[in-house]
């Protein structure tokens, strides 16, 4: 039974709770691809609070362009600057210098197509937190019957998501009386490294 979700970029918390309840999942890529969501942004946790990264985008057929036809804009200057702010937000954080070759690697690899981008970088991230698991994109938009888990409009940025469970853990910048709930996977990765998969299963 195929288990379906949005695509996302550097996904959030309670995406990789959802998402590594799975040894395989699909993806949707023949929707029409949404404004100002997670599948082209994350939100990292800076000195001054949460901040937000947008991956700069094309999309060639306008406000019907379709996920799978969305192409990562072929430039230098938003990798820099996220990589920058992540070394910024992160740089103290016990983990950083144990996983920050492979963050930076996956924000200067040069994929153009965004799922195909977003898929290697959810992989990779799985791989970090010790679980193996396989995605595939949609050959077309998948129709699914009642007793098929659907995540596609699930907006994976808020706190208030049924089946999300939120467990503190010690972030870079903050002290439990002001948490931040659902930051980007990066967060959990650079702040409880390893441990920080018991916060995911």
């Amino acid at each position: 039974m195929a288990v379906v979700f949005p695509t996302a970029y550097f996904g959030s918390i309670a995406y990789f709770q959802q998402v590594l309840q799975h040894e395989s999942v699909t993806v949707e890529v023949w929707d029409t691809f949404p404004k100002q969501t997670f599948r082209n942004r994350c939100v990292i946790l800076g000195a001054q609070g949460p901040l937000r990264l947008t991956l700069p985008v094309e999309k060639p057929n306008g406000s019907k362009t379709l996920t799978n036809d969305v192409l990562v804009v072929e430039s230098d200057d938003w990798r820099n600057n996220h990589w920058r702010a992540i070394k910024s937000a992160y740089a103290a954080a016990p983990y950083f210098d144990h996983y920050s070759r492979e963050i930076e690697a996956l924000i200067f690899t040069r994929e153009r197509n965004l799922a195909t981008y977003n898929r290697l970088i959810t992989e990779t991230i799985a791989g970090l937190f010790d679980h193996s698991i396989t995605m595939e994109c949609t050959t077309d938009y998948l129709t699914t019957s009642d007793n098929t888990p659907d995540f596609r409009t699930v907006d994976f940025e808020s706190t208030d998501i049924s089946g999300f469970i939120s467990i503190p853990y010690t972030q870079v910048s903050f002290q439990e009386s002001n948490f931040h709930k659902n930051p980007s996977i990066l967060d959990l990765l650079f702040c409880d490294g390893p441990m920080g998969r018991l916060k995911l299963t």
